[in-house]
């Protein structure tokens, strides 16, 4: 099958587009906590919840996707998740009590596991393989974008016009993408299904048990600040209700940048990519913490911090390409699952710190789980010689 031209790139545009709508819609209660929380009769530290219960499912799922679909056209997987988030979206439109809302989100959780297992699969099968950095960097910017765009905006709406138009929103998008992707990308097919010996074959490369590991640490470290970033900055940093969008604009436009700008380290060397994004995120969480006391310093950490974790993604992804050793499928979905419930466990722990002990010791938690992170880092590289750079794409 001839790949890459321009229907190969204007397809993983596509995927990157789709990954914008995933991430908006699992992030999406993070942007309107602090009006849909008080609407449906919960404190922040509960509404966090709408986070945790679909990446918990997410993991599930993204860990039984490969063994699952077997020979399936994952082109079809990824318009199954699509449509998963619009019914998610219309329920939670619906929804009369948050306990219906988390009952929606459980499709948002189903979307978000298949989306990410096939993901960087279907990307490489639309362009050549010399591409596969570059098909790989686009096809994670919707993740940045969505931090842009999707959040951000999904903010406003949630905040000037209420927080189930926001939903509503993101499911006729979901809807849109659905055909799109449908119509514009190439059927992606395993030559050999995957079962679930293979998985566990995986969980024991070392390359994917240190990916996964870092996974766990670092977004969860994100996610228990990260996942309460609206009261963060309204409590903490004076930010009035109205602008926190705005800021939330500021770190998604310096994600979508770091996106591409790690591409040229990843080129060089994926460990030393994880490296520097595990440094820069222990340094952002903890600037977050020590830094953070009025707008104007919230305005100085906030791209600082967003460059670093809309990184954080393609890094990890391109570290399993390079480590998974002949088991990137297996090792993709292994990770994909971590990453989910490492976003959940982080959402979860964040609301408990935060009812408990309050917001300062819950930032202190995700500072020591990034150093964690990066001492976790260090390690590996000084026990694994460093591969050959790749050449020049």
């Amino acid at each position: 099958m001839q790949t890459g031209g321009i229907r190969g790139w204007a397809a993983v545009t596509a995927l990157a587009v789709g990954i914008f709508v995933l991430i908006t819609i699992e992030e999406l209660p993070i942007g309107v906590l602090s009006v849909m929380a008080p609407d449906l009769g919960v404190s922040e530290g509960v509404g966090g919840l709408a986070v945790t219960v679909p990446g918990v499912l997410a993991a599930l799922v993204a860990m039984a996707t490969p063994v699952i679909v077997r020979g399936l056209d994952r082109r079809l997987v990824l318009v199954i998740a699509l449509v998963c988030v619009a019914l998610s979206c219309l329920l939670s439109v619906l929804a009369p009590s948050f306990a219906v809302l988390l009952l929606a989100r459980l499709f948002a959780g189903v979307a978000i596991g298949l989306y990410w297992a096939v993901l960087p699969l279907v990307a490489l099968g639309q362009v050549d393989a010399r591409h596969s950095a570059r098909a790989l960097t686009l096809a994670f910017s919707g993740t940045g974008g969505a931090l842009v765009l999707g959040v951000p905006l999904a903010t406003w709406i949630g905040t000037h016009l209420g927080w189930r138009e926001a939903f509503a929103v993101v499911g006729g998008a979901a809807l849109l993408l659905a055909v799109v992707i449908a119509v514009l990308v190439r059927p992606v097919r395993t030559e050999v299904p995957v079962t679930a010996s293979m998985m566990l074959g995986a969980a024991r490369s070392r390359g994917v048990r240190f990916a996964i590991g870092l996974t766990a640490l670092l977004v969860t470290a994100q996610f228990i600040t990260y996942s309460f970033v609206s009261p963060i900055l309204q409590q903490r940093a004076g930010v009035p209700l109205e602008r926190i969008s705005m800021m939330l604009l500021v770190f998604g436009i310096a994600g979508l940048a770091g996106n591409f700008a790690i591409a040229a380290v990843i080129r060089h060397s994926a460990p030393a990519a994880v490296t520097l994004i595990a440094a820069g995120l222990l340094l952002s969480l903890l600037a977050v913490l020590l830094v953070v006391q009025g707008p104007v310093s919230a305005l100085a950490v906030m791209p600082v911090w967003g460059a670093f974790a809309g990184a954080a993604s393609v890094s990890i992804q391109s570290f399993v390409n390079s480590e998974a050793h002949g088991a990137v499928q297996e090792g993709t979905a292994l990770n994909s699952a971590a990453f989910n419930v490492s976003i959940a466990l982080g959402a979860a722990l964040g609301g408990l710190l935060l009812d408990g002990v309050g917001m300062t010791a819950m930032m202190l938690v995700s500072v020591l789980l990034a150093a964690s992170g990066l001492a976790l880092v260090l390690r590996y590289r000084a026990t694994v010689p460093e591969p050959e750079p790749a050449p020049a794409l």
